[in-house]
């Protein structure tokens, strides 16, 4: 059976041509993924990551996964300590990591360097749910790394007409600066009508981050903060609850990490707030794994939610349970969203398939027909 290998370089070489019919099939390969893991028993095959911490800081995930036609492994090395900034202020990236393919029978049809994939297929988990908004002229993205560059890409390719201000929110302006050269550089095509804007703090931060957070349809928090990015009641105002929004928060992964309001969670699922017009089964957090949140997502664990209150998105897209749900579709169109990520492999299974196919069609790569 062949074997290919995908370099980090072969990997940006195909997300970065990806077309919109390509964006959609890739859509519906981690739709179909997560469904089969919300309700078709494929959760029981799919073990909790492991962690190896070595004493001297360094740190490694082990993460594998499995589908009735798959299994894969990956692993993501996390440097021991943070790598000097680079000539031009920003630092080199501070994970690494491979992923491997194997068939049904345990024979390997792929490698794939996966740091970008594994950006990729996280911001694609947001698009699930985004994908349905109706209103998303106005856009935040807090954060300017890979993750921050994806959803970018990632909502302008599948809605890109309705789209007006994407303002960028991040402390270091030699990133900020860097995403927004990748974002509108020569090898790009910037849509003219879309606004790209550095957030500017102006004389008072608080009062213009407010009016950003007041005036946006969709949030992309993408940064491993250890406090909420902006407060609760910065959406609970009369003028800020005159509108909803769409909320995804895929940064932060460990229980002393928050970047949405544990206090703006509570108020989401409870009926009596201000949200409750715009709420979703009396309200509700969409996740991508239950167990998986409850374990690492540091706002959800602070604002005490109970589990009644989280419902993994694989359940909202699986067709046979929610096709005949109205109340859902008009949620997700126009309600308050809020979803939350942590990840889990068996999303890196179904992207690095679908990339091992796109390469093949494109003739990317590298193949030895045994291995």
């Amino acid at each position: 059976m062949a074997f290919t290998v995908l370099s980090d370089s072969h990997v940006k070489q195909i997300l970065g041509s990806l077309s919109p019919a390509d964006v959609s099939g890739l859509v519906a390969s981690l739709e179909n993924a997560l469904v089969q893991y919300s309700c078709q028993d494929e959760k029981q095959y799919q073990p909790h990551r492991a962690v190896m911490a070595r004493p001297d800081g360094q740190n490694t995930l082990y993460m594998p996964a499995s589908t009735p036609d798959l299994v894969g492994f990956k692993i993501v090395g996390i440097s021991k300590a943070p790598a000097p900034a680079t000539a031009s202020g920003i630092p080199p990236p501070a994970l690494k990591s491979v992923l491997t393919l194997c068939d049904e029978t345990g024979q390997a049809i792929g490698t794939l360097n996966a740091a970008e994939l594994t950006s990729f297929r996280t911001a694609l988990g947001s698009m699930l749910l985004y994908r349905f908004r109706r209103s998303t002229e106005n856009i935040v993205v807090f954060g300017a790394g890979k993750q921050a560059l994806w959803h970018i890409r990632l909502a302008i390719l599948l809605k890109g007409k309705d789209i007006r201000n994407i303002t960028i929110i991040n402390r270091s302006a030699a990133r900020t600066q860097q995403l927004i050269d990748t974002l509108t550089g020569a090898q790009s095509e910037w849509p003219s009508h879309i606004n790209l804007k550095i957030f500017d703090e102006q004389n008072d931060r608080d009062a213009a981050l407010e009016a950003l957070i007041v005036d946006s349809d969709v949030i992309f928090c993408t940064t491993p903060s250890t406090q909420p990015l902006f407060p609760a009641s910065f959406l609970t105002s009369d003028k800020a609850a005159a509108k909803t929004r769409f909320l995804s928060a895929i940064g932060s992964y460990r229980l002393d990490m928050q970047e949405i309001d544990p206090e703006l969670l509570k108020l989401v699922v409870d009926p009596s707030s201000v949200f409750a017009s715009s709420a979703y089964q009396g309200g509700i957090i969409a996740v991508d794994t239950l167990e998986g949140c409850l374990q690492e997502a540091g706002e959800l664990v602070k604002a005490e939610l109970s589990t009644d209150k989280l419902l993994e998105i694989g359940r909202m897209l699986d067709p046979q349970s929610t096709a005949d749900q109205p109340e859902l579709k008009k949620w997700l169109a126009d309600g308050l969203v809020i979803y939350k990520s942590v990840g889990v492999a068996i999303m890196d299974l179904a992207i690095g398939k679908s990339l091992l196919g796109l390469a093949k069609t494109r003739n990317i790569g590298l193949t030895s027909d045994e291995f």
